[in-house]
């Protein structure tokens, strides 16, 4: 696809104001109109108030006309039907992958320095991104299209683009969802790339506007765009009534929004007059930004809007693809019409009748905690006529397997015949293996729809690495998580990048995808011999103890572990500010040059209880890891002459063993067996 259009720039012949307001304007897209109607219905249907209509006359909502003494039963499959879709999707393992622009070590180190960012920035903020990204699935499945926005943002919520459309440093990289409702596009092209601009409106506080872009919003009181979607969503979802069909008290949802006002961005792609595109930001009858960028550098022709659109049921030769639910909405509503027909029969013909040839008296009474109804009657008056009771008229069952029939469809439209997507094993003595074989089976048809999820999300990933090459000039320490559950602190800054951007998402484990069937294989390959002696090898204990969740189990050597790990961190975190001969709590010795005797540059009182043999190791690989490199050669010489002492006391403590041993073993006695590396000195 070339970088720009060769046409004509229609933006230089009208006021770009004018284009905004044409961009934003329902009424020039009647096809989104009708879009908007059936992705709210998704959500009506969703939420379980399926008694709610559409009114075009009045352009709202309002209820169904059902008279008050009808029932509204609601047996919510839709619900369930979203719940396991997103499950589906968001229960598989990809581990990001940055691959490195050549096999030269500088760049397959800056590619592992992009890995890192990325887990960190997915860990930042309280995981916030994590949130985000299962809003995007509950939409995609909900209304088939779907958005998560990255965009560049200062501290406090400000755009971190300035008047004149270049990035503000020290800026974070924020990747966010954006309902389908605010996103405006034109009709050209079935793909977001195709598409000539990407227009975004959100409500926001006037204030903040004000504040943010220091200029007063002046908003007309007939201003259209006041009442738009997602007002109405948020309207509707507040009176939404936890007892289903009670909802809506008044006919009519009247909005009053004061303090809101229609937040417009557009992002154009780039042409011949904008080869780095246009980013535009209006609300009210002002510009408030317009920058001849977008918010996403482009380099060397590549080029991406800050929105990133998920796809559920493609439409050949359509943008708007179609949800899920969109299937379920037909069984839906017969089996609400069957219950509202169970309901009624209930409390009509399905009760029994009572023929009296006088008046009656039904009279309440409480025997020995149950409640029961005594009918009283007065045979003199009667004749001596008993009463006759007759029972009701049932509901045949024809309409109960028609009810089961309407299920069965629903379940075979949603991919999940025998429910095993949502957890429910075939027989109670199915192993795990078996239920993932199922499982897969089950899956197989949802295969492209999650594969094309996670190419969407790896194209989040490559604009979250972009922006964080322009943003992160200066250096920021990232914790991720390591080996087993222990925790590095790296530096990074932008230029350890080395512009190495290209991100694949990869499935992290393909031995099984649920825990029963993990642990059962790791099992298995652990009773084979394939880990070798695990006494041994610590890391891969550690690591099979994490895939069986069980990562935060102490073992002995847990103490030495977290204290090592502790002083790498020490000696990491203390490049800025130590520039002595020494770091605080790392033991260090020397050698005087005229008594030959070791003297203590610094102290530290807990030493003589390392386990000298895990510190080694542990300091070993601290070592030789890149992010060594990076520190102040003071204290790359400190932390090596800190593990050379760990070295020289293990090996005298080996060598003491042996002489024991050799001891023992010239006097007929076993010896008897001690670790090497143990503490003490």
């Amino acid at each position: 696809m070339p970088p720009f259009f060769l046409g004509t720039n229609d933006m230089a012949e009208k006021p770009i104001q004018k284009v905004i307001e044409e961009i934003f304007d329902d009424n020039l897209n009647p096809y989104r109109k009708i879009m908007e109607k059936i992705w709210f219905r998704n959500v009506l249907y969703y939420l379980g108030e399926q008694w709610i209509d559409w009114n075009i006359s009045l352009n709202t909502f309002r209820r169904k006309p059902i008279h008050p003494f009808i029932p509204t039963p609601v047996s919510n499959i839709i619900r369930d039907y979203v719940k396991s879709m997103k499950a589906l999707i968001l229960n598989k393992e990809f581990a990001v992958r940055v691959w490195p622009n050549s096999n030269d070590q500088e760049d397959r180190e800056a590619a592992m320095a992009g890995e890192n960012l990325l887990k960190w920035m997915d860990a930042d903020n309280d995981e916030e991104f994590e949130d985000e990204k299962e809003k995007v699935a509950l939409w995609v499945v909900l209304t088939g299209t779907s958005f998560m926005r990255t965009f560049p943002m200062k501290d406090g919520g400000a755009y971190g683009i300035d008047s004149k459309g270049d990035l503000i440093k020290t800026g974070e990289v924020v990747s966010e969802n954006v309902m389908c409702f605010n996103v405006m596009v034109d009709n050209l092209g079935d793909n977001l790339r195709s598409k000539k601009y990407v227009g975004i409106k959100s409500l926001k506080q006037k204030e903040w506007v004000e504040d943010t872009f220091k200029t007063k919003i002046k908003i007309s009181a007939d201003d259209p765009n006041i009442i738009n979607y997602q007002a109405r969503l948020m309207k509707m979802v507040s009176e939404v009534s936890p007892w289903k069909g009670s909802g809506l008290q008044s006919q009519i949802m009247n909005l009053k929004e004061e303090d809101l006002v229609i937040f417009k961005e557009v992002e154009f792609r780039p042409t011949k007059s904008y080869p780095s595109g246009r980013y535009v930001v209006s609300c009210g009858d002002k510009i408030l930004r317009d920058t001849k960028s977008l918010p996403i550098p482009v380099e060397k022709g590549k080029w991406y809007y800050s929105l990133t659109d998920f796809h559920y049921n493609l439409v050949p030769g359509r943008f708007w693809a179609d949800a899920g639910v969109n299937d379920l909405i037909s069984p839906q509503n017969e089996i609400n019409s069957i219950d509202q027909d169970l309901a009624i029969n209930r409390k009509g013909l399905g009760q029994p009748y009572v023929l009296s040839p006088d008046n009656i008296n039904v009279k309440r009474l409480d025997t020995y905690g149950s409640v029961l109804k005594v009918i009283q009657f007065d045979p003199t008056a009667s004749g001596g006529l008993k009463p006759e009771i007759q029972s009701g008229t049932p509901v045949p069952n024809q309409f109960l397997e028609a009810r089961a029939i309407n299920k069965e469809v629903a379940q075979d439209s949603a991919g999940d015949p025998k429910h095993i997507l949502r957890g429910q094993a075939p027989t109670a003595k199915a192993s795990g293996i078996m239920v993932d074989i199922l499982k897969e089976a089950a899956e197989s048809s949802h295969t492209p729809d999650i594969k094309r999820f996670y190419r969407a999300m790896k194209r989040v990933y490559k604009k979250r690495l972009i922006l964080a090459k322009h943003l992160f000039t200066e250096q920021r320490m990232i914790k991720i998580e390591g080996k087993g559950s222990d925790i590095r602190i790296m530096a990074f800054k932008a230029s350890d990048l080395r512009n190495n951007t290209d991100v694949r998402l990869e499935l992290d484990s393909g031995a099984s995808s649920t825990q029963a069937g993990q642990t059962q294989m790791i099992t298995n390959l652990i009773q084979t011999g394939m880990f070798g002696d695990l006494t041994q090898d610590q890391d891969t204990k550690q690591e099979i103890l994490r895939r069986l969740g069980l990562g935060g189990f102490e073992t002995k050597t847990s103490v030495d572990v977290e204290r090592a790990e502790e002083e790498n961190m020490r000696v990491l975190v203390a490049k800025e500010k130590d520039t002595g001969e020494k770091i605080a709590g790392i033991f260090l010795s020397m050698t005087d040059p005229k008594t030959k005797e070791q003297i203590v540059v610094n102290e530290d009182p807990y030493f003589k209880f390392d386990d000298h043999a895990i510190h080694y190791e542990i300091h070993r690989k601290f070592i030789l890891s890149k992010e060594f490199k990076t520190l102040p050669m003071k204290a790359q010489t400190i932390m090596i002459a800190h593990n050379d002492i760990h070295h020289q006391l293990m090996m005298q403590q080996i060598q003491q063993q042996q002489e024991f041993q050799l001891l023992m073993e010239g006097k007929g006695q076993p010896a008897e067996q001690k670790p090497a590396g143990g503490g003490g000195t």
